[in-house]
């Protein structure tokens, strides 16, 4: 009975080493352009870069849990693919955050419990 017990232990412990294994997690967002300038009324287009666990990088969307933001929404605004729009003189900081493991889906109310990575840019509103 003991070698049973021990193989089946021994291959859970291998089941659960391999879960998640395949999908790097999100280590930093690099946003670009890191600083801009730009008048009342137009835009500016921000994108942002994901650095993984394996060091890979590639473009971030919506599709992967990216949201935008900035610090003054009187100032200037900026919608789900990265357009901000100056309103009034000043500077505002963009940030774009992401959920650190990208695999995680969230169906039925189920709130998403992974740690958040962000990146900032600079707006100045001229």
């Amino acid at each position: 009975m003991r070698p049973l017990q021990f193989t089946l232990l021994a291959f859970l412990a291998l089941l659960l080493m391999g879960c998640g294994a395949g999908h790097p997690n999100l280590t930093s967002i690099a946003v670009s352009p890191s600083s801009a300038t730009a008048a009342p009324q137009q835009d500016v287009v921000f994108t942002a870069n994901g650095t993984f666990t394996n060091n890979s990088s590639r473009e971030l969307t919506v599709a992967d849990g990216l949201t935008w933001k900035t610090s003054n929404s009187a100032m200037a605004t900026i919608n789900d693919n990265g357009s901000a729009t100056c309103i009034t003189l000043g500077t505002v900081t963009i940030t774009a955050t992401a959920p650190q493991n990208l695999q995680i889906t969230v169906n039925n109310g189920v709130s998403n419990t992974s740690t958040n990575v962000s990146g900032t840019a600079t707006l100045n509103c001229t």
